[in-house]
């Protein structure tokens, strides 16, 4: 039996998965070394990560437009 292709655009979710990692360390740098480790807005990026890395679960539309926010208020300086 064959296997229908799959509809995701693995090539888009990975390189957005991998945004989100840059978005991470982003926001360990901005906060510094004080940062909780129960800090919200970096448990939130790191747990969409490891749900996409082991159950493939992708951002949804209110996802999308939150880590959008925390990118615009956290966004990497050029270098990183």
């Amino acid at each position: 039996m064959k296997e229908t292709p799959s509809k995701i655009n693995r090539k888009f979710w990975d390189m957005m998965f991998g945004k989100l990692k840059k978005l991470g360390t982003a926001i360990e740098v901005a906060k510094g070394p004080g940062m909780s480790i129960d800090d919200a807005e970096h448990f939130w990026v790191n747990d969409r990560i490891e749900y996409y890395e082991t159950n493939g679960r992708l951002l949804t539309k209110e996802e999308m437009k939150m880590a959008n926010a925390l990118w615009n208020k956290y966004r990497p300086q050029r270098g990183y």
